[in-house]
């Protein structure tokens, strides 16, 4: 578990700003850490990465879509006393874990992120079983593990939790929108056939909303803001270390350090 560096007399000294003005000021700080995007992705959207590469990519990042965000943000969830919030983290939570879990009472059937981000490795050629038997990459794990560390123990609030939440789907929302284009132009992968990236680009739309509602509304104090502020900024870390490895095998030809066993999944 890691421990949070305790916020001094001068930061605290100084008033909060108004709910607007922070918001705003998160946007500056999504737009200065995020000035380039990763480099494995900079080498998708110019075209670099072969038929391989991408599906390194899904092999890797299966644990974070399957395990990482539905811990994180459960994790999240059970700390919120807030029940209008606490509403919209449980449609987040279905939005994950799969739409179909309400089927009989709302007709959705749009399955989990981790059936999604399997059928999208089909996609791009991959077997699931091959994406279930990789080992990943051992920087990679530690920064998934990160996420469910923090949002698990008091790293992070169960405000903060929200402010990554807000980090992940700004995040997800530019880079995304540019993945899905650059599978289309580059790699001749047409937009509706990438079911997997539009329902993450329509899911992070919809909670856009309410995240910075709530930031505005409980977000209210110095100590807040700066909490908040910085697990934004931690949260915006973890999805840029969560590519590193993979960009490290890309241009070295050589596979990085991996977790010793591969995932121990089901597909039963």
């Amino acid at each position: 578990m890691g421990n949070q560096t305790p916020f001094g007399p001068n930061e605290l000294s100084k008033p909060p700003v108004t709910g607007a003005a922070f918001i705003a000021f998160l946007h500056e700080e999504k737009k200065r850490k995020c000035s380039n995007p990763p480099p494995f992705l900079q080498a998708m959207y110019d075209s670099n990465l072969t038929q391989e590469d991408l599906i390194m990519w899904v092999k890797d990042l299966y644990p974070y879509w399957s395990e990482a965000l539905v811990y994180s943000i459960g994790a999240i969830y059970i700390k919120t006393n807030d029940e209008p919030l606490r509403t919209q983290m449980l449609r987040r939570m279905v939005d994950v874990e799969g739409k179909d879990v309400v089927e009989d009472l709302t007709g959705w059937n749009t399955p989990s992120y981790e059936e999604l981000w399997l059928q999208f490795g089909e996609l791009l050629g991959v077997d699931r079983s091959e994406v279930l038997q990789w080992n990943q990459f051992t920087r990679t794990y530690f920064s998934m593990r990160t996420l469910m560390t923090y949002s698990r123990y008091w790293d992070w609030s169960w405000l903060d939790g929200i402010a990554t939440w807000y980090a992940a789907d700004l995040y997800w929302i530019d880079q995304f929108t540019k993945i899905q284009n650059a599978l289309n132009n580059n790699y001749k992968i047409p937009n509706q056939l990438q079911l997997f990236i539009n329902v993450l680009l329509e899911d992070a739309q919809s909670h856009i909303h309410w995240e910075e509602e709530g930031l505005r509304y409980w977000a209210c104090t110095t100590e807040r803001q700066l909490s908040a502020s910085r697990a934004f900024r931690e949260r915006l870390d973890i999805e840029y270390q969560l590519l590193v490895a993979l960009d490290e095998a890309r241009s070295s030809g050589s596979l990085p350090f991996q977790v010793p066993t591969a995932n121990s999944y089901s597909l039963d």
